[in-house]
């Protein structure tokens, strides 16, 4: 494990050459792990679709850590390494293959080149730590005849857990219940345990948030408006076919051949039936996610790397084998590097880079807040804005009446008190018709930035 450890370090070091601009994704995260530090609520003084568990590590991060990218990247090495080293043992312990090895955590650490931004702290990496655990569990279902009761209730709480670190984890559920009446023959008592075990965390969360005055906004914003929020691409479907075409194809072909060529005992039926689940509903989360980017994928991971490894196992041949791997391991991450050094020249690359080219027509100390979608602004400047998500904003003061509306926006421009409010979408003026202080307060620039009246 530490050789393997060694050849991913290795192979990112290509990404660390490439000088990789810090991405929006990641602006955000380190914005609000700074509104956390200085004491704002999640979703109440913040507007954004980030998990409540995930804005805590953030803020956390931002303590100690000043949430820097190298803080990001050495926190999530971390837990890529247990994520590989447990699905190597997880493997192992449910006898998955003939022979225990090392060769599905070689598989793993070479799909983790696939694309540059799954090395940095996501959401969707924070979460997937969770749903292994909950997969460890159900596959443990299939391999001993134990009482059934404390996988159940663990594997439902850590499926919550993953949810409240990334919402498109939501998806994790209805695997959870299909695959427990389909595979394990879950009774209702048993299913009954497992949807309550799965909304423990999400009741901590409500409670924090009714401790904290907040409730009502953890669920408008968090539960219900998310699924609605209008689709962001950060990249095109080409990008997501480009990097993750071969993988699925290599997986697909190790579940056939292994189905074809291998006599599986019933244990092994069940993890084959249960893998390809997760691979389905892991793709099926596309339609919950509101960023669309490659580090949102991470969770297919571990059913690749577990269909991948029947396929290096089909033939008796040794050339055959080596074949197989040598190929495996030049083209796998070579498909992520060159993503990487096309897009760096492309202009749709743009949508998911921060610009850092300085606007020198506003100094660094000024305190902005933005109203779009557009955050490059804020690397170079302070942010002084709620409205993190606008598309989840825009949805939010729909919801609501007039009056209520003018009462929030009038609280959020008080409490933050910009400086110079940029305004994308063209709905400042309309926002402060009925706010007089404000109509006076701010003039609109030849660029057509809105200025403090000093």
């Amino acid at each position: 494990m530490i050789g393997i450890f060694f050849l991913f370090i290795i192979l990112r070091i290509p990404y660390y050459l490439m000088d990789i601009p810090i991405t929006q994704p990641e602006l955000l995260w380190q914005l609000l792990g700074e509104r956390l530090a200085a004491g704002n609520l999640h979703f109440a003084d913040t507007i954004d679709s980030t998990g409540p568990f995930s804005a805590l590590v953030y803020g956390i991060n931002h303590v100690i850590f000043n949430n820097s990218l190298t803080s990001f990247s050495i926190l999530s090495f971390l837990l890529i390494s247990f994520q590989i080293y447990y699905t190597n043992e997880l493997l192992i312990r449910i006898n998955a293959f003939e022979e225990a090895n090392y060769l599905p955590a070689f598989i793993m650490v070479v799909l983790y080149q696939l694309s540059f931004d799954f090395m940095t702290l996501s959401p969707a990496l924070m979460g997937n730590t969770f749903i292994l655990l909950a997969i460890g569990q159900l596959l443990r279902l299939t391999a001993i005849n134990a009482n059934p009761v404390p996988s159940i209730l663990l594997m439902g709480f850590w499926g919550g857990v993953a949810f409240c670190f990334h919402y498109p984890y939501l998806a994790l559920l209805p695997f959870l219940i299909l695959t427990g009446l389909l595979v394990n023959r879950f009774s209702f008592q048993q299913l009954n345990l497992l949807l309550t075990s799965y909304l423990l965390p999400v009741a901590f969360c409500a409670v924090y948030y009714f401790w904290r005055d907040g409730l009502s906004a953890f669920i408008h914003l968090y539960l219900i408006l998310v699924p609605k929020i209008e689709r962001l691409f950060h990249v095109g479907i080409k990008d997501l076919l480009y990097i993750f075409s071969l993988p699925l194809v290599l997986a697909l072909m190790g579940y056939f051949l292994n189905n074809m060529m291998h006599r599986m005992n019933v244990n092994q039926q069940k993890q084959n039936q249960l893998f390809l689940f997760l691979l389905l509903f892991n793709i099926a989360s596309f339609f919950l996610m509101e960023r669309v980017s490659p580090y949102q994928f991470v969770a297919m991971l571990p059913p690749l790397t577990y269909f991948t490894a029947h396929l290096f196992t089909i033939s008796e041949k040794r050339l055959v084998r080596q074949t197989i791997a040598y190929g495996f391991f030049l083209i796998v991450p070579l498909i992520g590097y060159s993503w990487v050094f096309y897009q760096k020249n492309e202009p749709s690359f743009d949508k998911y880079k921060i610009d850092i080219t300085t606007d020198t027509s506003i100094p660094v100390e000024t305190a902005v807040m933005v109203l779009g979608e557009n955050q490059n602004i804020y690397y170079q400047t302070e942010a002084a804005s709620p409205y993190l998500n606008f598309r989840l904003t825009r949805l939010y003061f729909e919801g609501m009446d007039e009056m209520e509306r003018t009462v929030g926006i009038y609280k959020d421009l008080q409490k933050e008190s910009p400086d110079l409010i940029i305004d994308e979408e063209q709905v400042f003026e309309q926002w402060i018709k009925d706010i007089p202080t404000y109509q006076s307060l701010y003039e609109k620039d030849s660029q057509g930035y809105f200025r403090k009246v000093r």
